[in-house]
């Protein structure tokens, strides 16, 4: 199950066409007739909600969930530059009127936070739909035509959860060039998912600084990164299969970088007694928590949630993560990580995240110039196709030069791991020759649950913005 993607436009014509009808049965209904400014508006906004509900007759494939509380869409208290008062009465007037029926209604959870309700097409919005998409071929068409909303904004500045205005930078245009070229690169290109078109717009970037401040955070966004692992690997990129290339224990690395200090051989996140993944989960919120130590309270609080992903094939059983264990492993981290312990508790997260976006910036840079290609990014791993393996090498050196002049540092050979779960007959051959010795793949067997795309319910919030919030989650931190 996704949200619905409110980032979603297209200049297909059967869009604008059926976007049209649809205001002019909108408008049949009112008692009077509207200034041509407020037509012009419903017109802009219905061609957003119909792009955004043909993705679920597309590559969602299911419910979506689509916010209707008023105050998102007002004032003071709208949730985003998206979410305007002409989208809110379409999307009203469409439910109202029989195009989307509700399947599940909105409820809060145990913890007393809000999932929106869940909405499908109708029957009447596919005999509409049928006019100005009557075959399969068109639907393709139109999905991949569905990219990103020219209004919707490239970069962010927030703090405790909320949008500030963007403040002066001498690089803004800078940033601004490299993901409005990106997002635009991205239409030259077909991904898809089980053989399913997915359109541009889910790949598109926003980049999002935390704190107020344009040295911290600074991260990439986009709605892709919400998938799974799996379901990342399985996708296609202009009909071929893909190749995931991870950096391996980035922040340990960039901590042991900072301290002039030789990064340990032994893996950052293997401590004898709990599983990989919830010692990974714990250094970062480790080094994202701003207040002192202990973090026994914080913990606690982050790692009960969802522990079912802590689960593996040496760890069969979720842990009982409480006060004991907490501080237990806290203690265990520490001892593990000595020579770089001064840095937990300090909010140093949010500078390093700044360190890997600009070596994300720098490989897109190097793919925008260089090639025709396109990669994608979740913050420090990077997809391309398979035969853009010897052009994913050379731009993540150029990145890692790029940053140490920048940063005034010195040139770390980075430490990387590779995943795949098909190959093309030229793989190991082009993995040897751009990455040598120096890279390790991993085979994944795709699992049954990985073919769902994002089927599970969402919090209200929006997608991307969501991510970026939890990235700088300390912020919201329990108290001890």
């Amino acid at each position: 199950m996704s949200l619905f993607e409110y980032r979603a436009y297209s200049k297909h014509p059967a869009i604008s066409k059926q976007a049209k009808v649809l205001v002019e049965e909108m408008l049949s209904s009112y008692g009077r007739k509207p200034s041509a400014a407020r037509r012009s508006r419903l017109t802009k906004w219905m061609k957003s909600a119909v792009a955004a509900l043909y993705l679920i007759g597309g590559y969602q494939k299911g419910d979506v969930q689509i916010p209707m509380g008023r105050n998102l869409y007002k004032g003071s208290t709208r949730r985003s530059p998206m979410y305007q008062d002409e989208l809110y009465d379409c999307l009203k007037w469409l439910i109202k009127s029989g195009y989307a029926e509700m399947t599940k209604p909105a409820h809060q959870n145990e913890a007393g936070k809000w999932t929106p309700a869940a909405y499908k097409l109708t029957s009447k919005w596919l005999d509409v739909a049928v006019q100005f998409c009557p075959y399969q071929a068109r639907q393709e068409q139109i999905i991949q035509s569905i990219t990103r909303n020219p209004d919707a904004p490239l970069i962010e500045l927030r703090k405790d959860g909320k949008r500030m205005r963007l403040n002066h930078h001498p690089e803004k245009w800078l940033w601004l060039k490299r993901i409005q070229a990106y997002n635009k690169r991205l239409e030259n290109h077909q991904f898809k998912l089980n053989g399913e078109i997915l359109p541009p717009v889910i790949f598109s970037l926003t980049r999002i600084f935390n704190d107020g401040s344009f040295n911290r955070g600074g991260r990439y966004y986009s709605t892709f990164q919400g998938f799974k692992s799996q379901q990342r690997l399985i996708i296609t990129i202009d009909n071929e299969p893909v190749i995931e290339v991870d950096y391996k224990g980035l922040h340990p690395s960039l901590l042991y970088q900072r301290a002039g200090l030789q990064e340990p051989t032994k893996d950052a996140y293997t401590i004898d007694g709990y599983p990989r993944k919830l010692v990974k989960k714990a250094f970062n919120i480790l080094i994202n928590r701003k207040k002192p130590a202990p973090a026994t309270n914080s913990l606690i609080f982050y790692l009960n949630k969802n522990k079912q992903q802590y689960v593996d094939d040496k760890y069969p059983k979720a842990p009982t993560i409480d006060k004991e264990y907490c501080i237990a492993l806290e203690k265990a981290i520490r001892d593990h990580h000595k020579p770089i312990e001064h840095f937990f508790c300090t909010g140093v997260g949010l500078e390093l995240q700044n360190h890997d976006s600009l070596l994300c910036s720098s490989v897109f840079d190097y793919f925008l110039v260089k090639t025709d290609s396109i990669v994608l990014a979740v913050h420090d791993s990077f997809i391309v196709k398979q035969s853009d393996i010897p052009h994913l090498a050379e731009a993540i050196r150029y990145a890692e030069m790029t940053v140490a002049k920048q940063l005034n540092t010195a040139y770390r050979e980075p430490e990387l791991e590779s995943e795949v779960i098909t190959e093309i007959a030229q793989y190991s051959e082009l993995l040897s020759s751009a990455f040598g010795d120096s890279i390790n793949t991993r085979y994944i067997v795709v699992e049954a649950v990985a073919t769902d795309n994002l089927n599970q319910e969402l919090e209200l919030m929006d997608d991307v913005l969501s991510l970026a919030d939890e990235d700088a989650d300390a912020e919201k931190e329990p108290m001890n």
